[in-house]
This record gives structure tokens, sequence and C-alpha cells, in this order.
């Protein structure tokens, strides 16, 4: 009998596949490496050039393959003659180049359609929402690693779930953050999306300079439990604005976590949380710093003693291993007594006030601001006095920021590098350094790891 990947390669045999950008954070490289690694010819088109892609260049070089780079441009007869497209979440399928392709008869996949395809097994932990998201995936893996060495991590955390695909065996745990994005691309390419075990964190405005509404957006997240089956599971925040538990239709289990008061399933009490009245863990046993990362950990728990049957002690084992991800309140180093802190994946807003809100300091220096994203900035008035120096990034969303708040003493700085230059000489013993940004990094970046990469090196100066 054939498995799944036989008839896949059997059904791309001879094809002429184009991967629409390659990129720097690992997700091209892992859809390219894929069909290395099967002895398929591929083309790869990016607008970056050369020059600029040389890691990840290297990085399939070292691999061999017959891949051919069309790099610094994309040509439209490269998508007229191509017969399956791979391109990346943030390319849209209105893009002149997917149209072309469309209208000449070509599938558009992506590495998560290509990965349900293939993938043998059914046992799928999924998550998705605006904030939270790594955080909660990561922490599910931590968990799940304390009770079985077959597990496995990937999606919108720069893990392509392709790199590990060849792994998988029917009774392995997969755990994928999904963005709206992804999610969009899973259905458009009529990949099978049935996720059993689903944790929807939030919904917050993000992405209105795309989506123009948060019901689209809405709609694109709304995928991720839209196929699931009667007894699948689906966990839910208690109080949100967005998600609701008369959105989901399909008969499946639903558990909301939060406050108890809100009338949660999922909650803390009394510095033990709790899934009803079974304890998972303690507070005591958390290891990263931030009051809004509590429920990503209560909820990842949850999930896996309500899939899996796992006990107090491995999920109280799984959280006491999580250190947190990187750029997500990331401890980088403390210096002369001042801590500094990189949250640089903090892009909109509400995330930016939580983060700034967590920091237990009376001395916070925040770095903040960037680029807008059709977002509404008016929560920021609720922490103006929180920072005794704040720093703001030039860009459209920093213009927003200032609107806001009432401070005259706000600095506005063109780069980090300007930021460490004026703040290292008023620093002082005890003060915290939060990169929080609030706003996109385009502009000044090319994208908030490179912002946060960029935050470490000015740090590791010191």
């Amino acid at each position: 009998m054939k498995n799944k990947s036989d008839t896949f390669f059997e059904r791309i045999k001879g094809k002429k596949i184009l991967i629409q950008g390659l990129g720097l954070n690992k997700g091209g490289i892992g859809i390219a490496a894929f069909f290395i690694k099967h002895g398929i010819p591929i083309k790869i088109t990016d607008l970056k050039s050369e020059n600029e892609l040389a890691p990840s260049i290297a990085e399939l070089e070292s691999l061999g393959g017959n891949v051919t780079y069309i790099l610094g441009k994309h040509n439209i007869e490269d998508f007229i003659e191509a017969d399956i497209v791979v391109k990346g979440p943030a390319v849209s399928p209105e893009n002149e180049y997917i149209k072309a392709a469309v209208d000449n008869g070509a599938q558009i996949l992506s590495d998560l359609s290509i990965f349900m395809e293939n993938c043998p097994t059914e046992k799928l932990f999924a998550v998705t929402g605006s904030k939270g998201k790594s955080t909660t995936a990561s922490v599910l893996y931590s968990i799940l690693s304390a009770y079985t060495t077959n597990c496995f991590l990937g999606g919108n955390i720069s893990i392509s779930p392709l790199s590990f695909l060849d792994e998988l065996n029917e009774e392995s745990l997969v755990v994928l953050e999904l963005s709206s994005w992804q999610l969009r691309d899973l259905e458009l390419a009529k990949a099978e999306v049935r996720f059993p075990y689903a944790i929807f964190t939030n919904l917050m405005h993000d992405h209105q300079n795309y989506y123009h509404s948060m019901e689209k957006y809405l709609a694109d997240k709304l995928i991720a439990a839209k196929y699931q089956h009667e007894g699948d599971l689906l966990l839910i925040p208690a109080k949100d604005a967005y998600i609701k538990k008369d959105l989901f239709c399909c008969g499946q289990r639903k558990y909301c976590f939060g406050e108890k008061s809100d009338g949660a399933d999922i909650y803390f009490d009394n510095g033990i949380g709790y899934c009803r009245s079974v304890p998972l863990f303690k507070e005591e046993k958390i290891q990263v710093r931030g009051e809004h990362i509590r429920n990503n950990l209560l909820s990842a728990a949850a999930l896996c003693h309500l899939a899996l049957g796992l006990d107090e002690k491995t999920v109280s084992k799984g959280i006491e291993n999580f250190r947190g991800v990187p750029f997500r309140m990331e401890k980088i180093r403390e210096w002369n007594n001042v801590t500094f802190i990189n949250d640089t994946t903090a892009t909109i807003p509400e995330a930016a006030v939580c983060a700034v809100q967590s920091i237990e300091t009376e001395s916070l220096v925040w770095i903040g601001g960037g680029t807008d994203k059709n977002l509404d900035f008016s929560c920021i008035k609720k922490i103006e006095n929180i920072p005794r120096l704040i720093y703001l990034l030039k860009g459209t969303g920093t213009d927003k920021i200032k609107s806001v708040i009432a401070r005259k003493d706000v600095i506005e700085v063109s780069s980090l590098e300007a930021v460490f230059a004026d703040m290292t000489a008023k620093l002082k013993s005890g003060d915290v350094v939060l990169l929080s940004p609030g706003c996109a990094s385009f502009g000044l970046f090319q994208n908030e790891f490179h912002r946060g990469r960029i935050f470490n090196e000015c740090v590791g100066r010191l």
C-alpha cells in the first residue's frame, strides 16, 4: 500500500517547480531543502540579491541538488511556465505573479500544504492568534518533550515542518504555530486542514494594512478550527473581543482559559494552574518573565492534559524546563546591574503595553516605535508615565505614538545604534532596558528579527 509521500512524489514527478522567495528566516530554505533531498529539480526566484541571500544560498549549496536561481527580480515567464509554485505566506494570492501562474494552470502550494499532504500522523497541535503564538507553541513542545522524544515543533516559528517530515511516524506529536496567512494558504491549496488539538491565544488588531477589516483577519484565523471533528479539542480565551464559543460549530470540545471570575475552565488559583479542578502546575515553576505570558503557559499545559492525560509531574517538568523564546521578552544580558530585554516581536501596540506593564521596576527604559500597520495606538496612553526614559524609532507608528502621549521628553532616533549612543551614559544601576516596539520593523530593518539581532549586537558591545 502506498503511503502519502509516495503518492505526492508520483504526482509531482516531471513537474516544473518554482519556489517564490528563499528569504533569510529558514522558511524558504526548508522548502528548497525538502525537494533537494528528494532529488527534485527546482527553480528559486527572490527579489533580494545574491549578496543579500548569501547565507541561505550557502546553506542550500551544501546539500547539492539541481537548483536554478533567479535573484534580484521575478520574471513573469517563470511563473507562466511553472506547473507548481510554492509561495511564502507573506505573498498575497492577488500577487501579479501568482495570478499569472494560476491563469496558466499552475497549482499554488505552501510548505504547510505540502506537509499536510504528506504528514503520516494525525496528532497535530495547532496554535494561532495575534500574539503569544510562539510562546504557547514552544511551551507545548517543552511539555510534550517531557513526555516523549517523538515530538516536533514547526510552522511560523521559523522552522519549516518539511525539515522534519521524513522523521515522522503515525505516533509522532507535532506542534505547529500558524499565522493567518499560512492558514489562508492551506485552504487555498485545498489541503487537509484538520488540527485535532488547537489553541487560539487571542485576536487583536494586527495586519490591518493587509486585511483592511478584522472580519477578514478573523476568518483566516478560524480556519485552524474550521475542519475539526466532533470530540476534537479547542482552547480559547474566556474573555476576547472577537474569539467566542459560538463561532465554532464542529462538535469539538471547547474549553476557555483566563480568569476564574470570567467563567474560565482553565485558570490560576492561589498560585496553581488548574484545568477545571485538576491541578496542572505551580506558578513557582515558571522560569520566564511577563504577566501576559502566564496564560500562554496555562493553555499549553491544559491542552497537553486534555489531549494526552499528562499528569502534574510531567506538565510541571515541561513548564520548568521552558526558558522562553528568542526575541520574546528574552533576557539578553546584565551589565553594570542593568538588565536588557529583547521583545522585538511585539509588533502591535497592545503587545508593547503588556510588555511594559509586566516589568516590575520603577526604573524602566523603553525602546519602541517604528512603522504603522494601520492600527490604533490609543492604548499606549496607559503606559506613558511608566518608563523613566522613552526612545522611539522613527516611522509612521512613532508619529501615532507621539500624538497619543503627552510627554515632551521622548527621544526620537533613526537607528538602534543611535539609541545606545545616547542612552548608555544615562543608565543607572537597577535599570531595565526593554525593546518592545509595538510597531512593524520595515523601513529601518529587514524584519523584526533583524531588529532584534541589531539590539543584541548593541548590548553585546557594551
